[in-house]
């Protein structure tokens, strides 16, 4: 009996060093809307790239939240009523408040360099266009419900019509909208995503609106913790040189700084007013420049 005893006592030893095991692997949970270019996305990326430098057994699991509107995607995540532990959006004072913010730009700030989907007919219009006066007067911009972006639009003096994702597209096909605002990294591939349902539609290779604007990572407040293991995985992957590489060979960054590099753009400047001194506070190291 004592050796059965002893085999038992062995046995439940593994059994708790396995499960311990399995324990110790903690699943982090990204939530995207319109999710369907699977692992492509540069954010999937990146977090996966975080998570790899956390120093932790931290793996990735994406949640498509289908085309639910981002602001009640927010309402959902602020409230706990979400499948998900992070998310990421572009930053506005409100949301530092929120949520917990990560204050490292995803995307270096190319979320704030804005291109143009158009209707095919609209290109030798927007062509013409060469003064931030002129492209006021001209546009009618479509943009999403809750988007920074369309506030920061508004705020410049532009006509805006937001609408939930799906009708952003059909609104400009039909001519309710001739311009539909994007960053310069999602430009392209979300057109690509719509090429067959409207084949009337192209990026504009001849403007660029800039201003100051980044992506970020949010957690709810009461998860420091996973916070604090994506800032550790964005910051150590920065030290390393991963961040970086990622950035420059990212099929979604690559077209977007070609686009920016093989076209001569008339570049407009408007002002963010809705920068927070923290937004202003993040080092120029983490941002891209477009002169």
């Amino acid at each position: 009996m004592p050796g059965s005893r002893a085999v038992l006592v062995f046995v439940l030893m593994l059994w708790m060093s396995a499960s311990a095991g399995v324990q110790a692997q903690q699943i982090v949970r990204l939530g995207i809307e319109h999710y369907d270019d699977g692992d492509d996305r540069y954010e999937v990326s990146l977090l996966k790239l975080a998570l790899e430098h956390s120093g932790e057994d931290a793996v990735l699991e994406v949640v498509s939240l289908g085309d639910t509107t981002q602001e009640r995607v927010l309402i959902e995540f602020e409230q706990g009523r979400s499948n998900f532990d992070v998310f990421y959006s572009g930053g506005s004072p409100q949301r530092e408040k929120r949520f917990e913010q990560i204050d490292i730009p995803l995307s270096r700030g190319l979320l704030g360099h804005r291109i143009f989907v158009t209707r095919k007919d609209q290109l030798d219009q927007l062509a013409q266009i060469k003064t931030l006066d002129e492209f006021r007067d001209y546009a009618v911009i479509g943009s999403g419900f809750g988007w920074p972006d369309t506030d920061i639009f508004r705020a410049a003096g532009f006509k805006v019509l937001p609408a939930e994702w799906k009708n952003i597209w059909r609104m400009l096909s039909v001519g309710r909208t001739n311009v539909f605002n994007l960053g310069v990294h999602e430009a392209h591939a979300e057109r690509a995503n719509f090429d067959e349902i409207y084949p009337n539609l192209t990026v504009d290779n001849n403007l660029l609106v800039k201003y100051r604007f980044g992506f970020f990572f949010y957690v709810r407040k009461d998860n420091r913790a996973v916070a604090e293991l994506i800032e550790r995985g964005l910051e150590r992957a920065y030290e390393a040189g991963a961040f970086m590489q990622l950035f420059e060979t990212h099929p979604r960054i690559q077209t977007a700084l070609g686009h920016i590099r093989q076209n001569d753009l008339t570049v407009l400047e408007i002002a963010n007013p809705f920068l927070s001194d923290r937004h202003r506070a993040i080092p120029d190291r983490y941002w891209h420049d477009v002169k």
